[in-house]
């Protein structure tokens, strides 16, 4: 690979929620390149005691459509990623997650945005008394099985959630859909012990 000399970003754009930076023009490069800088975020995988999936259903501006996602966040100032998975649960959905397992951490679009997403499944959530779920959402529980007819319809728009999925999968060695709740808690438990 070719050694490069890391490129200087000015911010051209900028609102609360993120800011897109253009690079000095590299030396044979045809363009400028851009990124969408922010927030590192969290998103988080919720099943209850049930093995249901605790989701949001919430309408997004951006795509002028309501939308079905798992609950995911940004992390506040210094707020540990952990604690911002349970906050960001906890705030959309009202529901509180037991245990809370981290899958790892990535960037899901590392050609034009930096932030990290931390990510995590959440085990035997349960509904909180008086929680204050954020206005314009819903808590959905979908049940699993539910969930994976819709998967094959393409009615899911969160991609991340596959990503999810297929990350706890391969780590617990479990099928986080297919599987029986109990087996998916001895697996992730075990692994929590051994790992």
């Amino acid at each position: 690979m070719a050694d490069r000399s890391p490129l200087n970003y000015r911010t051209v754009f900028s609102t609360p929620w993120f800011a897109i930076e253009e690079s000095a023009v590299p030396a044979n490069a045809t363009g400028a390149y851009y990124r969408m800088t922010g927030p590192d975020g969290v998103i988080c995988l919720p099943l209850t005691i049930e093995g249901d999936i605790v989701m949001v259903r919430q309408y997004r501006p951006s795509l002028n459509m309501e939308t079905l996602e798992i609950p995911a966040g940004a992390i506040d100032g210094g707020e540990p990623p952990l604690e911002a998975s349970q906050r960001e649960v906890l705030e959309e959905t009202g529901y509180q997650c037991r245990e809370v397992h981290s899958l790892g951490t990535g960037r899901f679009y590392p050609n034009r945005l930096i932030q990290r997403e931390f990510m995590y499944l959440g085990l035997d959530a349960e509904p909180r008394s008086r929680a204050d779920i954020e206005p314009g959402l819903t808590t959905v529980l979908m049940p699993r099985k539910q969930f994976l007819a819709m998967a094959h319809d393409i009615e899911i728009d969160q991609t991340a959630i596959y990503f999810l999925l297929g990350m706890a999968t391969a780590r617990f060695g479990v099928d986080l859909l297919r599987a029986p709740i109990e087996e998916i808690r001895e697996r992730v438990r075990l692994d929590a012990t051994t790992g």
